[in-house]
């Protein structure tokens, strides 16, 4: 066995890794979610996700975002997970867990990312997409002209608690 040989190396193995495919784009920017089946229509295909988390949550907050995280975990390990059809009720249930974080005060983002699967048995990389799903708090604002006219909703229809004058 050479210096630079590493012993699984001999046996025809090589460490597994993860590596960001040279090819394809930098991740972009989070687009922003508001329903749930938009949010499986975009993670769909996918080889595995990665949950963001707010900073500082309380124990009510951190209850939201475990929820929602929990929904879409269950759906990824799923044999459905790579089709959008999983049921209806998937899509029902992320729905309401979004329309909670939104009237908490905070928004859903995704974006997806290109990895290579590099290394193991195969020496041939493997292409893998990851989703960033991230859960950031969001300061919700009313746009109003000089004169104090409002340019639209500032909230959900409905919600008097986060309402202005």
């Amino acid at each position: 066995m050479g210096a630079q040989q590493r012993p699984t190396e001999s046996l025809g193995f090589s460490p597994v890794l993860l590596v960001p495919d040279p090819v394809r784009a930098a991740p972009g920017p989070f687009r922003l979610f508001t329903s749930g089946s938009a949010l499986l229509r975009f993670a769909d295909g996918l080889n595995g996700f990665r949950s963001i988390w707010p900073e500082r949550l309380g124990d009510e907050h951190a209850d939201l975002v475990a929820a929602f995280f929990g929904v879409l975990q269950d759906w990824i390990a799923s044999a459905d997970h790579n089709s959008i059809q999983a049921g209806p009720g998937v899509s029902q249930t992320l729905d309401r867990h979004i329309k909670e974080l939104i009237m908490s005060g905070f928004v859903v983002g995704a974006r997806e990312r290109f990895l290579l699967l590099v290394g193991g048995i195969d020496a041939k990389p493997e292409s893998w997409r990851i989703v960033d799903v991230k859960i950031q708090p969001a300061v919700l604002v009313r746009i109003a002209g000089v004169a104090g006219n409002g340019f639209g909703p500032a909230v959900a229809a409905g919600d008097e608690r986060r309402a202005g004058p």
